[in-house]
């Protein structure tokens, strides 16, 4: 009896091991039929649009792109499922991006759907995200952002700009009507020819789309007189 109950002992934790190791390798198939399925949407999305697709980043977005602060976080930064071309006359690229914070057991990989525009304009730096906590508290000591008429706007988005006027301009009250009919509207950033416009989380295919739809009318938004101002001499599309 004894003899039995120690064989069963230490058949037991071989039993959880195999177990364990069953559930990892079910995790990477199911990863890895995910993304594939993923690539797949992805790449009936960019036919539909008349662009371009790529699996992977040809020409390392991360770096290209690096003035803009959703890259200039993080390690081991990579782009995929590419889509690049132009829409309404005017150069594209959408992507899906992450990267890694932290180290070992403190890991974390952070993941984002991002489309970057070409602009009818120069803009001065300008950044637009959901307001947090943590900015409640700072501008209780005196780190606010740029309000704006619509209170629920100003509540909903934390905006930030070395111009504030040309917030202002931009971020017009029929914009602000747009971006909250949009629901959880992404994140923006301008600067220079270009507004990327961005999600947090894997989301779904449409959802690329749906960033690519949200950048076309921030740029055919544009005010005439800031075209006038700051233009490139190139039509805002659409």
């Amino acid at each position: 009896m004894e003899v039995l109950f120690g064989g069963l002992a230490g058949l037991v934790p071989c039993l959880m091991f195999g177990g364990i190791a069953a559930l990892i390798i079910v995790g990477i198939v199911y990863s890895i039929i995910k993304a594939r399925e993923r690539r797949e949407a992805m790449a009936r999305l960019a036919a539909s649009l008349g662009l371009r697709y790529y699996a992977d980043d040809p020409w390392d977005l991360p770096s290209r792109y690096g003035h803009f602060g959703l890259f200039q976080s993080g390690h081991s930064k990579r782009a995929s499922n590419v889509l690049t071309g132009e829409l309404d006359g005017r150069s594209v690229v959408a992507f899906d991006y992450r990267y890694t914070t932290g180290s070992g057991k403190n890991q974390t990989t952070h993941h984002y759907q991002g489309a970057v525009l070409e602009m009818p304009i120069l803009a001065p730096p300008l950044r637009m995200r959901k307001e947090s906590i943590l900015d409640r508290v700072a501008s209780w000591v005196g780190y606010d952002d740029i309000d704006f008429e619509s209170d629920e706007f100003s509540r909903r988005y934390h905006v930030k700009s070395e111009d504030r006027r040309f917030a202002y301009d931009i971020l017009h009250a029929q914009l602000i009507d747009y971006l909250l009919r949009c629901g959880a509207a992404p994140s923006m950033e301008m600067q220079g020819p270009l507004v990327l416009v961005y999600d947090g989380g894997h989301g779904d295919v449409r959802n690329v789309q749906r960033l690519l739809t949200i950048g076309q009318e921030i740029i055919r938004s544009i005010p005439d007189y800031v075209l006038k101002a700051r233009g490139t001499g190139q039509p805002p599309g659409g």
